[in-house]
């Protein structure tokens, strides 16, 4: 029962509608629900904090290297303006040559400042070089924007610039040089800067970023030095080249793959410094925390399926125990719940009253099947005994009426029974007459029986002394059959000794006939005892055959004696049997006699009693006058009995019937 018990929580498990499968969902929808908005808010949280990280880190980052790109041409700037205020710059430019190795020294000077290899050139209004600090050749400049925009009395950052000396790509800080007056420019000093700096510099600081000039042009790269003759990439349509914002962070497609990109606007110069980050190494790590809270909710969901489970057992197990008690009482079956009678809560409660309800229920069947036993037992026997009343009355009723016919002839047949009554005394002398000749032939037959039983009794020692007589003969042949097995044995052993000399004497012949003429004579010995030796042989195989046969017939001996004595037993029992009855019969006949004599006895108290019946005959012939009266009273009486004993078997019939539907509905509950 207890397995069909867990086949049923096995099914029960399975099927949508069970509670225990209600539960667990419950349980598990209460913990996946605050766990997956637990899991959606932080993974949302963790993207957009890891969007915003990003965006603020790459910000930062742009922030940084503009600070440096601004530092470096503010630097410039003011390192230029510091040459070309120089008297003998300012001197050169208006006499010629005389200080030219004075200004270059200045030139030098100012280079080291920025420790680096770039060049400083001065030029003159007219747009021609006139002193280089690395002595390269001079080259006409005077269509040059940052030139231009020098003259006119600005401070320039020029746009990318492939240099015609040096072929390198540069960047120009350019800055006029005034006369004394503070006025009249009279010439351009400008120093150039190379653009493979700006790559040493992005890639110490950034994994993915880059500079583009005030056209729009990509100036450097973190990534890979740009050439000199590489063709121009240009990103004049990108959003820092078109939204007029100083500094910004979106989201860029434009080489195929989703990134953040942040940038921000050098002042001076209007070069834009840009940062890149691809965009799935922004969320890879908000996902990676997302997936660590989804495996520690997936931990989470098991271990509260786990404890649903067992929960769920907790609060089905006794329903299905109490339900499994239930099924059986619907069967007809009183199982108690043997399990969970010791738990404190409403389950519990619930086996307990459960197990409460089945005991009375028991009880109160265990009582009405037994009442209806008893009702149903006592209406079968109340219905017999109504038909059989029933028909007794009846059949009283018909005697009544037969004793009411035949009152008036009893009066007739007394008389004539008081005449028979003499005649019947006459019979009884002869009987006691043949009593007495009875008696005298029984005590004979009782003499002739006890002479049968002693001749039987000495028969049957006769044969005990016979048995006795047979088991010594059985012993004194079996004695003889021990002794000829061991003749047989010893027989065996001479015959050995035969094959013994036998061989003896072949040894001897051979000696001989090795020792030639001077052995003859014993050769002749060894034959004689050969032949010896061989008689013997054949006369232990006589003996042997002769023992063999002997033997045979004295256990053939043995076991006639045996069966004979098996004989004699059941001869013995059967002898003992006829004994026993013989003595069983001389006790019949002696009651026997007993019984005569009392016959005699009573013969002669029917004669005293049959005079006495003779003079009650005249009597009752009055009062059965007086009786046939009497019983057409007493027909009626019965008649009406009849009806009422009637009635009452219908009755008792009704009760059989309602006391067997009673015991098949009691029947269901098997108690």
């Amino acid at each position: 029962m207890e397995q069909s018990r867990e086949k049923k929580n096995a099914k029960s498990f399975l099927r949508l509608d069970s509670v225990k499968t209600k539960l667990i969902a419950i349980m598990l929808t209460v913990a996946t629900i605050p766990l997956a908005v637990a899991i959606i808010i932080s993974s949302i949280s963790s993207t957009n904090k890891a969007k915003l990280d990003a965006q603020n880190t790459l910000a930062s980052k742009a922030s940084f290297l503009q600070a440096e790109l601004h530092s470096t041409i503010l630097n410039t700037q003011s390192a230029l303006k510091t040459l070309a205020a120089s008297p003998s710059t300012i001197e050169f430019l208006k006499n010629g040559g005389a200080n030219a190795s004075e200004v270059k020294i200045h030139m030098l000077n100012t280079n080291k400042c920025f420790d680096d290899d770039n060049t400083i050139v001065l030029s003159n209004k007219a747009g021609m070089m006139v002193l280089r600090s690395d002595d390269a050749k001079f080259v006409d400049i005077s269509d040059r924007n940052y030139f231009q925009s020098a003259m006119s009395g600005k401070p320039y950052v020029s746009e990318i610039v492939v240099s015609a000396a040096t072929n390198s790509r540069n960047l120009c800080v350019a800055v006029p040089v005034y006369d004394t007056d503070g006025k009249t420019v009279i010439g351009c000093l400008h120093r150039s800067y190379a653009l493979n700096n700006f790559h040493t510099l992005l890639a110490n600081n950034v994994a993915e970023g880059f500079l583009i000039d005030n056209q729009g042009t990509l100036a450097a790269h973190s990534q890979y030095e740009i050439a000199a003759d590489a063709e121009p990439v240009s990103f004049a349509q990108s959003p820092y080249m078109t939204s007029g914002k100083d500094s910004d962070t979106y989201i860029s497609s434009a080489t195929g793959t989703k990134a953040y990109v942040s940038y921000i606007k050098e002042p001076l110069s209007g070069y834009t410094m840009c940062v890149a980050q691809n965009y799935k190494e922004v969320v890879s790590q908000a996902r990676q925390s997302a997936m660590m809270i989804i495996l520690v909710g997936a931990v989470l969901l098991v271990i509260v399926l786990i404890i649903s489970i067992v929960m769920a057992n907790g609060f089905t197990k006794p329903i299905l125990a109490v339900d499994a008690t239930l099924s059986a009482l619907a069967t007809g079956h009183f199982n108690r719940v043997e399990v969970y009678t010791e738990r404190k809560d409403e389950f519990g409660d619930m086996v307990r009253n459960s197990n409460s309800v089945i005991e009375k229920l028991e009880a109160i069947v265990g009582h009405i099947k037994t009442s209806s036993n008893v009702v149903s037992e006592s209406s079968e026997e109340l219905s017999v005994m109504a038909n059989q009343i029933s028909a007794t009355t009846e059949t009283v009723a018909e005697a009544v009426q037969e004793i009411a016919a035949g009152a008036s002839d009893q009066a007739l047949s007394v008389q004539k029974s008081a005449e028979n009554a003499g005649r019947i005394t006459d019979a009884i002398v002869n009987v006691q007459n043949s009593t007495t000749d009875l008696n005298t032939l029984a005590t004979q037959m009782k003499e002739a029986s006890e002479t049968s039983s002693s001749s039987l009794a000495s028969f049957q020692e006769a044969s005990q002394v016979m048995a006795t007589k047979i088991e010594e003969i059985s012993e004194k042949i079996a004695a003889t059959q021990s002794a000829v097995a061991e003749i047989n044995q010893r027989v065996e052993g001479i015959t050995g000794i035969a094959a013994q000399t036998n061989l003896l004497s072949l040894n001897a012949s051979i000696e001989a006939a090795r020792a030639g003429d001077a052995g003859r004579g014993f050769s002749v010995v060894a034959d004689e005892i050969r032949t010896l030796a061989d008689d013997s042989k054949n006369l232990a195989n006589e003996i042997h055959n002769v023992m063999t046969t002997l033997l045979t017939q004295s256990e053939e001996a043995v076991n006639a004696a045996t069966e004979i004595i098996e004989d004699n037993k059941a001869q013995q029992a059967s002898l003992a049997e006829t004994l026993n009855s013989v003595q069983g019969m001389i006790e019949d006949i002696e009651k026997t006699v007993e019984g005569v004599a009392a016959i005699s006895e009573e013969t002669t108290t029917c004669v005293d009693s049959n005079k006495e019946v003779s003079d009650a005959m005249s009597s009752l012939s009055a009062i059965s006058e007086e009786n046939a009266a009497s019983t057409e009273t007493t027909g009626a009486s019965v008649e009406e009995l009849s009806a009422t004993v009637t009635t009452l078997a219908g009755s008792a019939s009704n009760l059989k019937d309602v006391a067997e539907k009673l015991n098949e509905e009691i029947a269901f509950f098997q108690i």
